[in-house]
């Protein structure tokens, strides 16, 4: 699946009458349904499943999660199963992300939310995991070693003139992999989309030699969640409805509307 997708540059007019550009990687435009982060924390992990020969790919998330929908239709192009661990309850009528996960291939499994708070102990893996063989697990999100590798090739020859690289943060798996491919004198602006301040203790979990390159340069920009994951205010829709009209470029109120809201 290539990934040279294009660059777009908007121009504003900002309230003072100063004249000034932001440009966008479109990483949107790339596939309908594997695009975004989600095909560069997904594309070497899946690799690394079918290298390993493994029958199954295991994977987390919500009942609305684009991770769970994404993994689903990769795995599918790919020709290798997917189980999707959901949390919550099953319902008789599926939302449109479970429904096309399942159109893709995908076996539900739904825990309570007490038990998916505790996927990552012993007890849950053998309880829900041990039976499957052969199996490759991703974490939610595409949160891993793998997944931070992967969106390292998110920055190309074409952004190395940029001073600046901003992105939304929910696992801070793309922003670990942006800092570590950073050109020299490029800086990584993180804004976290949810409450959430430990997102650097999470990142050197996965990559503990992640501390040695992140250094002042690199930020990561707290303020801007809106009241939290998935939460959002008038006034973050009344700027994603108002960008939509000055751009055409559709944003989203959970990620992409809150990186863009600092930025313009």
């Amino acid at each position: 699946m290539k990934t040279n997708s294009p660059i777009q540059e908007i121009v504003f007019n900002h309230k003072n009458s100063v004249e000034y550009s932001i440009s966008i990687k479109r990483d949107d435009l790339i596939d309908e349904f594997v695009s975004g982060n989600k095909l560069y924390k997904l594309r070497l992990n899946i690799e690394s499943a079918l290298k390993n020969r493994d029958e199954t790919i295991i994977t987390f998330g919500g009942a609305y999660s684009n991770h769970i929908a994404a993994t689903a239709a990769f795995a599918q192009k790919k020709g290798i199963k997917t189980i999707g661990i959901i949390r919550g309850e099953a319902h008789t009528v599926l939302n449109p992300t479970l429904r096309f996960a399942r159109q893709c291939g995908m076996e539900l499994k739904y825990v309570s939310r007490a038990e998916y708070r505790l996927k990552e102990s012993i007890e849950f893996q053998l309880k829900f995991l041990s039976s499957y063989k052969n199996a490759f697990v991703i974490p939610e999100g595409g949160a891993n070693y793998l997944g931070i590798e992967g969106c390292k090739s998110i920055l190309d020859e074409r952004t190395a003139k940029f001073d600046y690289v901003f992105v939304a943060m929910g696992t801070g798996t793309t922003y670990a992999g942006l800092v570590k491919a950073a050109y020299e004198g490029q800086s990584i602006i993180g804004l976290p989309i949810h409450k959430h301040d430990k997102l650097l203790d999470d990142i050197l979990k996965i990559d503990p030699k992640f501390g040695a390159i992140h250094h002042h340069r690199h930020q990561i920009v707290s303020g801007y969640h809106f009241g939290g994951y998935a939460k959002y205010t008038d006034e973050l829709l009344d700027f994603i409805r108002s960008f939509h009209e000055q751009t055409t470029i559709k944003l989203d109120p959970i990620y992409t509307g809150k990186a863009f809201f600092w930025n313009v």
